[in-house]
């Protein structure tokens, strides 16, 4: 029975230990607890079954745990989970409906980006830093790389 606990011990170990490389950032609890784990299991192969088994099973296991390392750092491993679609659709569409000094109203707050209706079309809208609440009259002042530049009309 304390060979089942061992084996858990170190497969845990392991398996935490590689979480911690590849899926969570930075030194974390999960590696901490995956270290312990590993260390703990061959500690308890040394204290109950002695020099020889626990030489074994610290050998076995670090070369366990750099196999499982190289085969998870493999890039065929990560192009099964990857996403491999990409966007590449453009919105030139903007360009053509939209001018500069065209008037419009902003629908959500840009702060400093949002959503305005210019005409009858309903666009992305970006300020120059400033932060505007919605149903304010605005204006087109640039349109660079299909991003809509607008200000604030002063209402006199």
């Amino acid at each position: 029975m304390p060979w089942i606990i061992i084996l858990v011990l170190i497969a845990l170990g392991i398996i935490f230990i590689l979480l911690e490389l590849l899926v969570v950032p930075g030194t974390t609890f999960i590696g901490i607890i995956g270290f312990i784990s590993l260390a703990l299991g061959v500690y308890q192969t040394f204290i109950i079954y002695g020099t020889n088994w626990g030489i074994f099973a610290l050998i076995g296991t670090s070369i366990f745990s750099i196999a499982m390392l190289v085969l998870s750092l493999r890039s065929k491993t990560w192009k099964k989970a990857m996403l491999s679609t990409s966007i590449d659709s453009k919105i030139d569409h903007v360009k053509k409906k939209i001018h500069i000094g065209d008037e419009g109203i902003s629908i959500s707050r840009l702060t400093p980006m949002g959503t305005a209706r210019i005409g009858n079309e309903f666009i992305e809208v970006s300020t120059f830093g400033d932060f505007l609440d919605p149903a304010k009259k605005i204006r087109i002042v640039e349109i660079k790389n299909n991003k809509v530049f607008v200000e604030i009309i002063i209402q006199e």
